[in-house]
């Protein structure tokens, strides 16, 4: 979860829109916080067109054609002008999550071997791209989903390697069988229960903010990263939005922990597979342990709630 997230970065081929809450009006373009920005004639146009998911490339070709201006001579403008729309956080970036993968890959081995002889790590050349979605549960679940499909991808890749060894190398028709609902019940399973603690922990964020009247912007999501956009003038009210996530999915492990631990031994020893329980317990409880380790400054979550605590706790001693 962040408060206030960067812009994201046009990179080539990207499709872009309007941000969700940003209106176009006549010829100016006003955003969820209400600041208006006056654009000619041309910028009202360009942002009609981006009222709709749009390629650059594309609207390019399109205005070409209706001005009679070749592309070349519009393609620098227009970029400028969408460059400038995104870093005042009024577009939505969709661009490749797989293509920022592959560069960061790439640019590896340089930044590893300048690290090495400087001593120094040098900042990633990447450019990555911020996704914007309307705060709703949709919003969210489609965020969710587009930011973390690669670990998705991990956990199914991990259960069809698991039954695939356990069928190949399992020396008995009963270990083959053990094999292979060990590998789609412990895998699957805690892959589901990571993608339940990431939409439980934003939910609650977006939940929090909504009930406790902050102004939210919507969803935005990264490679591996999603978050809900907020602003308050309240300290105390960014605290609660704050530790909102992590409680809830701490609270969600801790029953499924319980759960695990009040059910009837016979249904895990039903699976045949040996100390399954005990093995459900450990991965659930690595879960949680995560989720604790988010209401410190260690994480990002956690220096949010330790700057809204301070600034309450600054407002609480000037009143006194």
């Amino acid at each position: 979860m962040l408060a206030s997230p960067g812009a994201g970065v046009v990179r080539r081929h990207a499709v872009v829109s309007l941000a969700p809450g940003v209106l176009l009006r006549g010829t100016r373009l006003e955003d969820v916080d209400k600041q208006v920005y006056e654009l000619d004639p041309d910028g009202a146009a360009l942002c009609a067109a981006l009222a709709a998911p749009s390629c650059i490339d594309t609207l390019i070709e399109g205005f070409s054609e209706l001005s009679q201006t070749p592309p070349e001579a519009l393609a620098g403008p227009v970029w400028d002008f969408v460059d400038d729309l995104s870093s005042r956080g009024l577009l939505s970036v969709n661009a490749s999550f797989t293509a920022e993968r592959g560069a960061q890959l790439a640019e590896f081995p340089g930044r590893a071997f300048t690290a090495l002889a400087t001593g120094v790590r040098p900042p990633s050349g990447v450019r990555r791209s911020l996704r914007r979605y309307s705060a709703t549960l949709k919003g969210l679940t489609r965020a969710g989903l587009e930011a973390h499909q690669a670990m998705a991808w991990i956990g199914v890749a991990l259960m069809v390697a698991g039954v695939a060894l356990a069928a190949a190398f399992s020396p008995t028709d009963s270990a083959r069988g053990v094999g292979v609902r060990t590998a789609c019940l412990l895998v699957s399973g805690y892959f589901i229960l990571i993608l339940a603690n990431v939409f439980i922990h934003e939910s609650a964020h977006l939940l929090a903010a909504r009930i406790s009247g902050c102004t939210v912007y919507g969803v935005y999501c990264r490679a591996s990263a999603m978050g809900v956009s907020f602003s308050s003038r309240s300290g105390l009210t960014r605290l609660v939005v704050a530790i909102s996530g992590p409680l809830a999915a701490l609270a969600f492990d801790l029953a499924v922990m319980a759960a695990i631990v009040l059910s009837p031994g016979t249904f895990w020893s039903s699976t045949g597979i040996d100390q399954l329980r005990l093995s459900a317990l450990v991965g659930v409880a690595a879960l949680a342990l995560f989720q604790a380790i988010c209401l410190t400054p260690v994480a990002r979550d956690g220096r949010h709630i330790a700057a809204s605590l301070r600034t309450a706790l600054r407002r609480e001693r000037h009143r006194a």
